[in-house]
């Protein structure tokens, strides 16, 4: 009898022993990783002190965010064209729904911290650039306080929310290692999940 067979809430992996594609498996990594750097060179930013020597160090902050941003982007498109893949061993429902809730959340995420970045630097009546290329026009010609201070203060707390929600996937990922059978961690390093067996 199949796991699945014999506990009404597991959900069984109709995917489980296939890989994830290849696509999937280099936005995920190239987005993670860029989002993990920018949250760590974001924390460091903010304890430099103001002044005109920090405005070359926030602009490659902004140039790589543009470009983990564009990242993002494309990976929202794939995921929205893929879908979202089975659960590589025995999740229990509720697992899968918190795990889809979790990752819409971080999707959704790398998208709104480049964005309010973008409103931040555009509020400052500034444009926005990568690498000192043109990308966004300025379009005010006088700081805008309330749009900077609101865009300011969503960047700011996106980027707690968001360092948190990455520590609870990534712990997510190592409980499910500790499980018989279950090859989530596995999968996403660019392993075979589990193949589902009658025992």
């Amino acid at each position: 009898m199949s796991i699945g067979a014999s506990t009404p809430d597991i959900a069984a992996s109709r995917s489980g022993g296939r890989r994830l594609s290849a696509p999937t498996l280099l936005l995920h990594w190239l987005v993670g990783l860029g989002v993990l750097g920018l949250l760590a060179y974001g924390f460091w930013l903010q304890t430099l002190p103001s002044g005109a020597g920090k405005a070359p160090a926030v602009q490659i902050h902004k140039s790589f965010g543009m470009l983990v941003f564009g990242l993002a982007l494309l990976r929202v498109a794939w995921r929205c064209h893929e879908g979202f893949p089975e659960p590589a061993g025995p999740h229990r429902h509720w697992e899968r729904r918190s795990a889809i809730v979790l990752h819409s959340f971080l999707m959704a995420a790398t998208l709104l911290m480049p964005i309010t970045g973008i409103l931040r630097s555009l509020a400052y009546a500034r444009p926005v650039a990568v690498f000192g290329l043109p990308v966004i026009p300025k379009l005010f010609e006088t700081k805008q306080e309330l749009l900077y201070e609101i865009s300011s203060k969503l960047h700011d707390s996106l980027a707690f929310v968001l360092a948190g929600a990455i520590a609870l996937h990534v712990a997510a990922a190592l409980i499910h290692q500790t499980r018989a059978g279950d090859a989530t961690l596995g999968r996403i390093l660019g392993g075979r999940g589990p193949t589902q067996t009658p025992g």
